[in-house]
C-alpha cells in the first residue's frame, strides 16, 4: 500500500514510562502518517499497551513529548485523548450488548428532542447513514449482542469514528476472528485509510501484520528495537527482532504434523450425542489419559462452546459425558471442578478476578482443600508462591493483584490455580489468545507436562498452528457439526481449513 508522504499526523518522542521502580518503556519515538496503517508488534510486557495506553490518556504520567499536526499535547485523561481525536479500540470490547446498535453508536451523546426525551428516530437514522458510509448495513434497532463479533467489532470502530476520531489504535482486532471475518474487518481498514484515517495494528498475529499494515514498528523490553516497511520484513525477521537471542525452534508455528494413531486404552472422558440449540449437535468424542484432541474450526463452529458444556459452564439439552465410565453431572461446574475436569476460559476475566491478589485466586477453586478451616495469609503465600515459580509466573509475587500481569502470565495464574487440586481432565479454549510466540511456548509446555502426568487434555482454538503443534488428534467442526477427525496420518493446516469450511 501507498502511504502519504505528508508530514506526521502523530508523533511521539522519547516517550518514557516508570511503574515504581520498574521501567515500562525507555525513549520511544513513534510516529503514525496521515492514512497508514502502523503494526505494532513485541513479547508480552514489551511495552505496546503501556504506549497505547499513553495515547489513549489511561497512562498520564510519562517523560518526552507527544505532537499533533505537529503541535505539542498533554493527554491527561482518555477524555482529552479523544478530545485531540485519538480513540482506542480494546480487545475486550466495550459494547454493551443488551442495548440496540444506535444507542451503543451515541452511548452519551444520543440525539434528544425539545421536550428533552432520546429522538429515536433521528438517532436511528443518524446511526444508520453513519455505518452506511463505512460500507456496514445492519439494522441498527436490533440489540448489539444479536450480531455476530466482527460486527459488534464495526460498530465499536465507527463509534470512535462517529466522535471525531482521526487515530485509531486497534488493540488484537482479529484475535477471535474467522479467516472470512478478518478479511470483512481488512476491508473496512482499507475503506478509513482512504478517508485519511490513521490506525494503529497491534496484534500477535503476524501474517495479519503483514498483510495490513504500511509500517512496522518492534518493541522489545520497552525499547524501540526497528521500525520499517512491511514490504522490507518477514515473518521469521521479526520474530527474530521480538525476542532477541531468546529465540530458538519452539516458537516456530506448525503448519502441518504427522498425527498418532488413537491409542486403544480406555477413555478418561467421553461424550455422547451432545448438544445444545443454537450452539452444537451430536457431539461424541473420547480423550484418552495422556492424549491431547484437539478441537479446531472458524469462531462460531461451535468448538469453543463445546468445551464450556464439557466443564459444565454452559447448559446443555441433550447427551451424556461420561469421565473414566461414570456419568458425570452436566450444567453443574463445582462437581465437575471437584472430579478433576477443568476449564481454561479464553476471556480471563471469567477465570480471573483481576483486582484480586494472585494468593486468592489460586486458593479459591480448592479452598477447603488447600487452606482448612482458616484463611491464613502467611499459609496461603508459602502454598502459592512455589506454583507460581514452577509454571514460571514473572514475577511470581503472590500479593500482586492478579491484573497487573501480562496476559502470559495471568494465563499461568490460571494453570496455578488449577495445579493446586487434581486434574483428571484439562479443557483449553484458546489458552494462547493474545501472546506473543515465547508466552505460547512456556503455555504450552506446562500442559504437555499435565499430558505426561496422565491428564486428558482437549485443546479448542480458531489457530490451525497450535492445533497441529500440540494435538494427538484433531477433530474439525462447522456449524455446531464435527465434519472430520484425523488420526495417524499427516494433516496440513489447509486440510483443517478446508474441513472446517465444510
Amino acid at each position: 500500500m501507498s502511504v502519504s508522504s505528508s508530514a506526521p499526523l502523530l508523533d511521539c518522542h522519547n516517550i518514557g514510562v516508570r511503574f515504581g521502580g520498574v521501567t515500562a518503556l525507555s525513549e520511544v519515538n513513534f510516529n503514525l502518517l496521515p492514512g497508514e496503517v502502523h503494526g505494532l508488534v513485541g513479547c508480552n510486557g514489551a511495552g505496546k499497551s503501556t504506549l497505547m495506553k499513553v495515547l489513549a490518556g489511561v497512562v498520564p504520567e510519562y517523560s518526552g513529548v507527544i505532537r499533533l499536526d505537529n503541535i505539542p499535547v498533554q493527554l491527561g485523561s482518555p477524555r482529552e485523548a479523544l478530545d485531540h481525536g485519538i480513540a482506542m479500540v480494546y480487545q475486550e470490547l466495550s459494547g454493551i450488548e443488551q442495548l440496540s446498535v444506535a444507542e451503543n453508536l451515541f452511548l452519551g451523546r444520543q440525539a434528544v428532542t425539545s421536550w428533552k426525551t432520546v429522538d429515536w428516530r433521528q438517532m436511528n437514522r443518524q446511526a444508520t447513514d453513519s455505518l452506511a458510509e463505512l460500507d456496514i448495513h445492519i439494522d441498527v434497532r436490533r440489540r448489539l449482542g444479536d450480531y455476530p463479533l466482527v460486527i459488534r467489532q464495526m460498530v465499536e470502530i465507527a463509534r470512535g469514528l462517529s466522535s471525531g476520531a482521526r487515530v485509531l489504535i486497534l488493540d488484537e482486532p482479529t484475535s477471535a476472528l474467522s479467516p472470512p471475518e478478518s478479511k470483512r474487518l481488512f476491508e473496512l481498514i482499507k475503506h478509513l485509510q482512504k478517508r485519511g484515517v490513521a490506525m494503529v495494528f497491534i496484534s500477535h498475529f503476524l501474517e495479519d501484520v503483514l498483510a495490513i499494515c504500511d509500517r512496522v514498528t518492534i518493541l522489545r523490553d520497552g525499547r524501540q528495537i526497528e521500525t520499517r516497511p512491511a514490504s522490507e520484513l518477514d515473518r521469521a525477521t521479526i520474530i527474530r527482532q521480538m525476542v532477541g537471542d531468546r529465540s530458538d525452534s519452539t516458537t516456530e508455528e506448525c503448519a502441518e504434523a504427522t498425527l498418532l494413531p488413537a491409542v486403544t486404552t480406555s477413555a478418561r472422558i467421553e461424550v455422547r450425542g451432545l448438544g445444545k440449540t443454537g450452539c452444537f449437535e451430536g457431539i461424541s468424542l473420547d480423550v484418552k489419559p495422556g492424549e491431547c484432541l484437539g478441537l479446531y474450526g472458524f469462531v462460531g463452529a461451535g468448538h469453543q462452546e463445546l468445551v464450556h458444556a464439557i466443564g459444565g459452564s454452559v447448559a446443555v439439552a441433550r447427551g451424556e459425558i461420561l469421565l473414566d465410565g461414570k456419568p458425570l453431572r452436566t450444567n453443574d461446574v463445582a462437581n465437575s471442578v471437584q472430579q478433576g475436569v477443568v476449564l481454561v476460559a479464553a476471556d480471563r476475566a471469567q477465570t480471573l478476578a483481576r483486582r484480586a491478589p494472585i494468593a486468592h485466586n489460586m486458593t479459591l477453586a480448592h479452598l477447603q482443600r488447600n487452606m482448612g478451616n482458616w484463611l491464613v495469609r502467611r499459609k496461603e503465600h508459602q502454598l502459592c508462591q512455589p506454583m507460581l515459580e514452577t509454571v514460571g509466573c514473572r514475577p511470581p509475587n503472590p500479593a500482586l493483584p492478579a491484573g497487573s500481569l501480562s496476559g502470559g502470565n495471568q494465563q499461568k495464574v490460571v494453570l496455578a490455580k488449577w495445579l493446586l487440586g487434581p486434574i483428571r481432565v484439562l479443557l483449553l479454549e484458546e489458552p494462547t489468545r493474545g501472546m506473543d510466540v515465547n508466552a505460547k511456548a512456556e503455555i504450552m509446555k506446562l500442559v504437555s507436562e499435565q499430558k505426561r502426568q496422565g491428564v486428558a487434555v482437549i485443546l479448542a482454538s480458531t489457530e490451525p498452528e497450535l492445533v497441529l503443534a500440540h494435538a494427538d488428534r484433531i477433530a474439525t467442526l462447522a456449524r455446531g457439526r464435527v465434519t472430520r477427525i484425523f488420526s495417524g496420518e499427516k494433516v496440513t493446516k489447509q486440510d483443517l481449513m478446508q474441513f472446517a469450511e465444510a
